[in-house]
């Protein structure tokens, strides 16, 4: 259990800063442009806090500790794969279902999306596994 909250919490933070960083640097020069009236001055803090919760619980569930603790642990490159994969996936459910029921969804801001949600997932996984092996596995079991 503790290395499974340590794995998480870390990847809680490591999406944490990278998406902020992300939103901070492309929020008005993407979205707000892309989205016009559809986007709010400031975000619903509730659901986001609970995207983050959810969608790191599952990467770690699911990709990051059976690769750092399982017992077939995987390499660094198959970890990355997934983790894209996975990012790609989660991403691609949200752009699909808006460019399906919204009315002028942007193409154009789907893909790049998409396209951010696999790198973000690749990197959040990466470097999470990263930070665990450095505190050191056989401390965390």
């Amino acid at each position: 259990m503790k290395a499974f909250t340590t794995t998480y919490l870390i990847g809680l933070a490591v999406l944490a800063v990278l998406d902020f960083i992300w939103l901070t640097t492309m929020g008005n020069s993407l979205y707000k442009p892309a989205m016009g009236s559809l986007m709010r001055a400031q975000p619903n803090m509730i659901p986001a806090v609970a995207f983050y919760l959810l969608y790191v619980f599952g990467l770690t569930y699911l990709i990051v500790y059976p690769a750092l603790f399982g017992n077939a642990a995987f390499s660094l490159l198959d970890l990355a794969f997934r983790a894209a994969l996975f990012g790609l996936i989660a991403y691609a459910t949200y752009n699909l279902t808006c460019l399906s029921v919204i009315n002028a969804w942007p193409v154009s801001l789907s893909f790049i999306d998409m396209a951010w949600g696999a790198v973000v997932t690749l990197l959040t996984a990466c470097a999470t596994a990263y930070m665990v092996k450095a505190i050191g596995i056989d401390r965390l079991r």
